[in-house]
Order: C-alpha cells, then sequence, then structure tokens
C-alpha cells in the first residue's frame, strides 16, 4: 500500500499519513477500510520489553533501520489492543493469529527446482494467490512461509568450492512476489528461513544437488559468505518491495535443536538430533543464528525470532537478539510439556511467546478450539496452525470460528 504523505494537522487523514511514514516497523498492515475503520496501522519506533517482546531494536530495524527525520514520525493509538498476550508491530498488540502455509513446492517456492519442474512463486502466482487468500479467509492474519529449509535448485549460486556467492536469477524476484501477493489477500507473512532439513548431508537426487549447511555453518568464514550472500539480499529484497509492510517478522529457522549434538550450556535436557542430518554444537549454532540475526537486524524492519522445537529446549535462545518466543507443539510434546500450561509456568517471563506450528487438527486430549481458547486466555502472544495446505474443511472451519469470535484481536 502506498499511500502519500499528509500534513500532520490533518486528523480526517491521520490513518493514511501513518500507514506512509517509515516510522512504523510496519505500517500498513490492515488494509485501507479496516486501517480507516481501526483507527491506523503506524506508530513510533520503540525498544524495550513489552509485549513486543525484549531486546534492542525490537522495533527500530536494528543497525541500518533507522534513517527517518523525527519530523517524519506520528504518534498513533492503539484502538484495539488484545485483551491478553500480543506481539506489537508498529503501535498494534495482536494475539498473532495465523497458519503455517508452509510451502507449494518445498524448497522450490524461491528460486524454482527446474529439473523437476518446481517453480518459484512468481511463475505460480496463480495457485499462491488463492492459497494465502484462502488462509485469509479462514481467519489467518499471518501465514508462516519456508524458504529455504533445503538449499537445491535454483535458489542459491554456488561457487566450485561449494561456498554460496549469490541468490539465483529469480529469487528475489520470488521474494518481492510473496509479498504483493500477500498484499493483495490482506494477510501478513512471516518468512522462515531455514530449517533443520538444512543440515543433512549434501547430495545428488535426480541430477539435482542439495547442498547441507553443516560445513559452512561450522567454518566461520564460509558461515559468514552464507550470510552476507544469501541471508542478507532476501532481506535487501524484502525491504526494497513496496510491500514490506506485509512482513511481520523472520523466523532465522524452524527447528534448530533437531540439526544439534551435545550438551545445552543453558540447563536444557541434551540435543536428540534426527538421526538423518550431521548435527553441529549448541556453540555453532548459535553463532550462525546470532549472526543471521544480526544481518537480518541491519537489513530489515521486520520483528526475528527463532522456530524452537518444544519447551523441552525453551532456555536454548534466551541471550539471542529475539524479539519474541516460538514453540511447537504436537501429541509427543504434550505428554511432557502439556499445552495447558503457560509461558510463565513454563518460568518465560522475559518474552513473549508465540506456538507457531501445532496440528490444525488438534491434538489428542484437545481439539484445536481447546488449545487456541486456551493459549489465548493463559497469556500466550499468539497461534499459527500447521498447515494449510494439510488442513480439511472442518479443521479451518475452527480455525475461522475462533478468528471470527476474537475480532480485531487477533487481526493486524
Amino acid at each position: 500500500m502506498n499511500t502519500p504523505r499528509r500534513t500532520l494537522g490533518r486528523t480526517a487523514l491521520f490513518t493514511a499519513a501513518a500507514l506512509a511514514l517509515g516510522a512504523c516497523r510496519l505500517a500498513g498492515s490492515l488494509g485501507d477500510q479496516e486501517a480507516i475503520e481501526k483507527g491506523g496501522g503506524g506508530g513510533i519506533p520503540s525498544e524495550g520489553t513489552g509485549q513486543g517482546g525484549g531486546g534492542e531494536g525490537i522495533l527500530s530495524g536494528g543497525e541500518d533501520g533507522a534513517g527517518e527525520d523525527e519530523a517524519d514520525t506520528v504518534a498513533c493509538v492503539d484502538e484495539c489492543p488484545a485483551q491478553g498476550g500480543g506481539i506489537t508491530v508498529g503501535c498494534k498488540k495482536r494475539f498473532l493469529f495465523g497458519m503455517n502455509y508452509a510451502w507449494h513446492n518445498f524448497a522450490g517456492d524461491f528460486g524454482g527446482i527446474a529439473a523437476w519442474d518446481k517453480r518459484g512463486v512468481t511463475a505460480e502466482a496463480d495457485t499462491h494467490a488463492r492459497n494465502l487468500a484462502g488462509m485469509r479467509a479462514h481467519g489467518a492474519s499471518v501465514a508462516r512461509w519456508w524458504m529455504l529449509p533445503e538449499i537445491r535448485g535454483e535458489s542459491v549460486v554456488f561457487d566450485a568450492n561449494g561456498d554460496p556467492i549469490g541468490l539465483g536469477e529469480t529469487t528475489a524476484g520470488d521474494v518481492q512476489k510473496a509479498l504483493e501477493l500477500a498484499d493483495q489477500a490482506d494477510i501478513n507473512l512471516m518468512f522462515c528461513l531455514f530449517s533443520f532439513d538444512n543440515f543433512h548431508p549434501s547430495r545428488v537426487d535426480g541430477d539435482v544437488k542439495t547442498m547441507g549447511l553443516t560445513p559452512l555453518v561450522t567454518d566461520p568464514a564460509r558461515r559468514a559468505a552464507l550470510i552476507e550472500n544469501v541471508v542478507r539480499p532476501i532481506a535487501r529484497a524484502v525491504e526494497q518491495s513496496p510491500y514490506r509492510h506485509r512482513m511481520v517478522a523472520w523466523d532465522v529457522i524452524n527447528e534448530p535443536e533437531l540439526a544439534m549434538i551435545g550438551q545445552s550450556p543453558y540447563g536444557d535436557p541434551e540435543y536428540t538430533p534426527d538421526p538423518s542430518v550431521e548435527p553441529i554444537l549448541h556453540e555453532d549454532m548459535e553463532a550462525f543464528l546470532r549472526e543471521t540475526i544480526r544481518a537480518l537486524r541491519a537489513e530489515s524492519q521486520a520483528l526475528v525470532t527463532i522456530g524452537a522445537a518444544s519447551m523441552k529446549w525453551r532456555q536454548a535462545w534466551k541471550t539471542t537478539d529475539i524479539d519474541f518466543y516460538t514453540f511447537h507443539m504436537n501429541d509427543r510434546v504434550n505428554r511432557y510439556w502439556p499445552y495447558n500450561q503457560s509461558p510463565a509456568d513454563y518460568g518465560i517471563t522475559d518474552k513473549p511467546v508465540v506456538m507457531s506450528d501445532f496440528p490444525t487438527a488438534g491434538l489428542a486430549t484437545a481439539n484445536v478450539s481447546k488449545l487456541l481458547e486456551s493459549w489465548y486466555s493463559q497469556g500466550y502472544a499468539g497461534a499459527m496452525s500447521w498447515a494449510y495446505t494439510d488442513a480439511v474443511a472442518d479443521e479451518l472451519q475452527s480455525l475461522k470460528a475462533f478468528a471470527d469470535a476474537k475480532g480485531c484481536d487477533v487481526r493486524y
């Protein structure tokens, strides 16, 4: 949404001005009509803990995020703050409600996999537009979309030594097309950059090479090349989009604990990696995540989180510069770390907590409606089900019913 700047004294156009000004991290994530009705999507950048998460630079855009003159800032009022927990985007505190997309073509939505006839977002725009609109129609305000859960095909270019030297020809364009389609569907995005799947060994399947990240992440120089030549260009592609206000947050990596081995330095249980990966130590993963977050702060104004596998490793990322925690839930996790405990019950009081991956069908002991009401009432900051493309009609209807009942509490 490209709302032109207005003179600040004109209260009738206050909301339009707030959406246009760069002071808000993600100003304009509401559609035009909703912004008029609700009172705007802009605000003054702020720092500190609070419901938007803790840590320096939460709404200021990191090292390079500043740049607007103070004269360009305008206050905004949140006319519908979430009644319990929430994530603040701009000046809107909402229960972050959404769905995992999570992909149309696994590891192929951003850049494509030509040898397998898997095309990127731009080439499959109609499919993605339909799916994003479907999520929005069933109450989702945010879609979690996986970007590079494995690196193969045309997404990233590597040199002869296996070091990344840049994005593929269409990758940045696919990122920007995704934001455009999200704007058309009136839905916001949480891009998930990587996954534990990236730590599978490098291999060739049907003439397509998949590059494992273990040798890159554990070597400081190669890790720096990955961040400089892949992470930063993706973040820049977001910031260069006229629809960048649709970008709510970066999830740096999905379930990193499943690619780790050894002891936790923070008192969590020992890591138990997925047997198919080449696992790394906590210190290597933490260095990778810290450096990636630093790059995202420098290049992007969006919030940042890490998609932790479960409450089992709830201390793992407490010293990283994330804005809020995200944890995952399933029946196995629920046996030991049950869904009906509050963040405080788990000892988490420093940042908001979003449950960002749980079955749309619910758990064996609780349907999805019961899960959502429990998290909403116990101070969690959001919930995102898994996954839109796997859900059946009744499950989607339950999600919509929750969103309809909560109204603007769950809508950015």
